[in-house]
């Protein structure tokens, strides 16, 4: 389906001049007041005109231009659209495209001054056309009204009252003329007896209106002779019905025969009852012949607002479903449960800054072919990333290897420093694997996210140099390789034909290099090795491994009780290299 793939931002509320790339399904993720908000009404403005006020403004004295494309015009969508609107279209795009723009330059013009324009390919050139005749209805073929739900809204009147502007006034507003067409013959000839007795005129007008009628016009008469006047009151018609519907709820083991308002059940109920609203929304707007070849924009803030964790993963799932089938769906999000693995790499980092406004950060997708060359490895790199939604959630990520890192360090950084890796807007995480480490500290930083990795010593001999964060011909690289040569004479370790370790008699390569930090003549070899990665953002255990430094087996059992023992000072001052390790958390924190 056809859909907005792109839309640039200029000079509304905090966004000065951004650009925001689109798929189907795009989760915007960014801290409080970073301006996700002012994204998605921004693109919803773009497709519905509505005057902006001053405080949509970000400049007052600047105009608000809003840039879309439009992708994924094809042959078939301009068949169900119509000739009329077809010849209007068809001119305007190129490569499957259209681009529009809509823009207001002063804060309250009216909603006809403000100015739509289309690129239009003539003789080669590319030129900005005003309000082509007939372009905005064909448009909005293409795009019928957005469905806007915003997160701190009243949801009890959004779906409880009817409105033009709430869900459950527009879903009734879509099913209300095949229910007018079979009732009000029937609620019309049932009022026609009332109306004979209340209209200005009616024969049977009903007494007391009729006594009224005399009283008013006795004193009238003095002040204008010559003028009657007489009471009226219309009858209404059947969709004036309509406009007192509401929703009522009834509630398995709660008595309530005709059931109970929206407002008396909890915000999770009301937003549980208001996404459900949304979903039949949309499947009725989709099963219109008028809406066929149309995308429709859902425009959600925060849809996991005030619900279950399980019920968050129901409502994702549905919303992706819609996707793609005749609905563009954007929202801002809080949630990790919001967003799969399919969606990490569509996701948009929002940040906003004092010097720049509202911007995002490359995509997921975007970085990885930025960051690494070779296909299968941009393959790997995406799928290591897709599956760390932690990375979307913080500030700084630290890449860390192993489970004891994972479970662990938490609870050192928050003794060291005294706030949680998460409170520092940290977010630990784990690729699958260090050879993964190097590309995708190459794609976070291609997104513009900090990173560090905290690694194990063997990460300097096997990945550091064929990743080029080392020389293969370091010096210190070549001289350890000579000691742990004398270790495999002596017996005490395996090595490959690298001359690196490998499991031997049973005992893993780990043992091997904790066995080479120990060596006197490796340890200046290794410290240099350090700090030299340090200065690239990546930190190794120079006694091997972290379990080395704490004095720790690689068991569950052995890491519950390092944690429940960080509370004990005097089992803290017998782990043998505490400070490493806190010096460690210290240097992820900067």
């Amino acid at each position: 389906m056809h859909h907005i793939s792109e839309v640039r931002i200029q000079n509304f509320k905090s966004i000065s001049d951004g650009l925001f790339p689109l798929s189907h399904y795009t989760p915007l993720v960014g801290y409080n007041n970073a301006g996700k908000t002012n994204i998605i009404r921004a693109i919803g403005w773009v497709i519905k005109r509505s005057s902006l006020p001053i405080d949509d403004f970000h400049h007052a004295d600047q105009p608000i231009i809003v840039e879309a494309e439009i992708s994924g015009i094809t042959g078939e969508v301009l068949d169900a659209i119509g000739n009329a609107h077809r010849g209007r279209i068809e001119p305007l795009i190129v490569d499957g495209r259209i681009r529009m723009r809509r823009t207001q330059t002063t804060p309250g013009q009216t909603a006809t001054a403000i100015r739509f324009e289309v690129l239009r390919r003539e003789n080669g050139q590319d030129e900005w056309a005003v309000n082509p005749a007939g372009i905005d209805a064909a448009m909005g073929a293409l795009f019928p009204e957005p469905i806007f739900i915003g997160a701190m809204e009243n949801a009890t009147e959004d779906v409880g009252k009817f409105g033009s502007g709430t869900t459950i006034g527009k879903l009734l507003k879509e099913i209300m003329t095949p229910v007018i067409d079979r009732h009000s013959p029937v609620v019309a000839e049932a009022l026609l007896d009332v109306g004979r007795r209340l209209s200005a005129n009616a024969v049977d007008k009903d007494e007391t209106l009729v006594d009224l009628d005399g009283r008013i016009q006795s004193e009238l008469s003095k002040l204008f002779p010559g003028v009657t006047a007489k009471t009226h009151i219309p009858v209404p018609e059947f969709a004036d019905f309509m406009k007192s519907a509401t929703l009522r709820i009834f509630e398995e083991g709660y008595e309530s025969p005709d059931g109970r308002d929206a407002s008396s059940f909890g915000h999770g109920a009301q937003r549980s009852i208001q996404i459900a609203l949304i979903k039949c929304l949309a499947e009725v707007r989709r099963a219109g012949v008028e809406n066929a070849g149309r995308t429709t924009l859902l425009l959600i803030d925060e849809p996991e607002l005030y619900l279950h964790p399980q019920a968050i993963e129901v409502v994702r799932a549905a919303l992706n479903r819609l996707a793609g089938d005749g609905y563009q769906i954007v929202i801002t999000t809080h949630s990790a449960n919001m967003i799969s693995r399919s969606d990490a790499p569509n996701t948009l980092l929002i940040r906003r800054s004092a010097a720049e406004g509202t911007k995002c950060y490359p995509r997921m997708q975007d970085a990885v072919k930025t960051a690494i060359d070779d296909a299968d490895h941009q393959s790997e790199a995406l799928f290591a990333l897709s599956n760390s939604n932690k990375i979307l959630f913080s500030e700084r990520v630290v890449i860390t290897e192993g489970k004891t890192e994972r479970t662990i360090l938490p609870a050192i950084f928050y003794d060291v420093l005294g706030v949680t890796p998460g409170e520092d807007k940290i977010g630990l995480v784990d690729i699958g694997g260090t050879p993964n480490i190097p590309d995708t500290m190459k794609v976070l930083r291609a997104m513009g996210v900090p990173c560090k990795a905290i690694v194990d010593l063997d990460f300097a001999f096997r990945i550091a140099p064929i990743k080029g964060l080392l020389d293969p011909a370091h010096a210190d690289l070549a001289a350890c390789k000579t000691i742990l040569g004398q270790l495999r004479n002596d017996g005490h370790v395996g090595l490959d034909a690298d001359g690196l370790p490998t499991k031997h008699n049973g005992v893993p390569a780990a043992v091997a290099y904790e066995m080479l930090a120990r060596q006197a003549d490796a340890i200046p070899c290794i410290t240099r090795l350090h700090e030299e990665l340090k200065t690239i953002g990546v930190w190794i255990w120079t006694k091997g491994a972290i379990e080395a430094h704490l004095g720790i087996a690689k068991t569950n059992a052995a890491h519950m009780a390092f944690i429940a023992g960080l509370a004990d000072d005097t089992y803290k001052a017998a782990i043998p290299d505490y400070q490493s390790v806190s010096n460690a958390m210290a240097w992820a924190h900067i």
